[in-house]
């Protein structure tokens, strides 16, 4: 089965994942808690395991190596995304404003692009899965920083709360990103794959690392389904910066992706795992965390909700699009 193949299989599977969420909040199964407690779950356990197994391997230095390569590019391009978003959506009212532009920037690492990525590149492209683990990395500094911008920057100074956007401002950056689980967990999976300690997890903790791991796809994916039904598509038609938004976040984010790398290949060669690895994940749909954001910053929140929607939904068709061009 080729790469392209099981893409678009392991996309449709995941998005299957998303029935059960969506038949429990229909059948009110489930609370708004539930919800927040799996996604907890997720970033806080399965997804920190998924990272140190990640780097439970013999060393290899090519892995290195690319991991240095991602690490750069996902720098540069959260810089050109956030270039782009910043020069469009100007006639969009404030709260719209911001949250457009945040879901241009940051797309759906966490629970969309890392599963995916294990469960469609590893096999075939050993170190992928470092490879995305690397880019979240530089995901969460810019969330934490450029997110928290978006959100709060030129907020009227007569809101009653502007102190409250101070102090979260102060607060979030640097230790949000430095101090995440998934970060935490990559130093000491790194310290694990680069010194030749490999064998010293006991094989019981090891397996229970793995079935953690296995968690992060199926429940990252009932969250998402969990929310759908609460979603309100009425005059989505009429959006026209909702156009925009998904064709900068599926379309012209992931090609100018793809041109870069392939205009640096030009220069030094680039390893395919490398250029698959990025184009996912720039390809992916808008963060989940926007929503959250919204509800954190007072933006809105239900507008976001609707744009994570729809652009969970387009890139079932989008990515596997987006892949074959690489």
């Amino acid at each position: 089965m080729s790469v392209a193949v099981k893409l678009i299989y392991n996309v449709a599977l995941l998005f299957i994942m998303m029935i059960p969420g969506v038949l429990m909040k229909k059948c009110r199964l489930s609370t708004d808690s539930f919800g927040k407690g799996i996604s907890n779950l997720v970033l806080y356990i399965a997804q920190p395991a998924l990272t140190f197994v990640a780097y439970l391997r013999s060393y290899d230095g090519r892995i290195l190596v690319n991991s240095l390569y991602v690490f750069i590019f996902s720098i540069i391009l959260h810089g050109l995304f956030a270039v782009v978003a910043i020069n469009f959506f100007k006639k969009a009212p404030d709260s719209m404003q911001r949250m457009l532009r945040f879901a241009t920037v940051f797309s759906n690492v966490a629970f969309m692009g890392i599963p995916l990525i294990a469960a469609v590149l590893e096999a075939d492209y050993p170190g992928s899965t470092v490879y995305a683990l690397i880019y979240s990395i530089t995901f969460n500094v810019f969330l934490w920083s450029l997110g928290v911008k978006f959100c709060t920057d030129g907020r009227d100074k007569n809101e009653n709360d502007v102190n409250d956007y101070i102090e979260a401002k102060k607060k979030v950056f640097p230790w949000k990103a430095i101090t995440h689980p998934t970060t935490i967990a990559s130093l000491i999976g790194l310290i694990f794959f680069i010194l030749p300690i490999e064998g010293y997890v006991p094989e019981l903790a090891e397996e229970a690392f793995v079935m953690l791991k296995n968690l992060v796809a199926p429940l990252s994916m009932l969250v998402i389904g969990l929310r759908l039904p609460d979603m309100s598509f009425k005059g989505v038609l009429k959006d026209r910066d909702m156009y925009i938004f998904l064709v900068l976040r599926h379309i012209a984010l992931p090609l100018l992706s793809l041109g870069l790398l392939k205009l640096v290949g030009l220069i030094t060669p680039i390893d395919p795992a490398v250029e698959m690895v990025i184009v996912i994940l720039a390809a992916a749909p808008a963060a989940t965390s926007a929503t959250m954001f919204a509800e954190k910053y007072d933006c809105d929140s239900v507008y976001v909700s609707r744009l994570v929607t729809i652009s969970t939904l387009l890139s079932i068709i989008t990515i596997p699009l987006i892949l074959l061009l690489v």
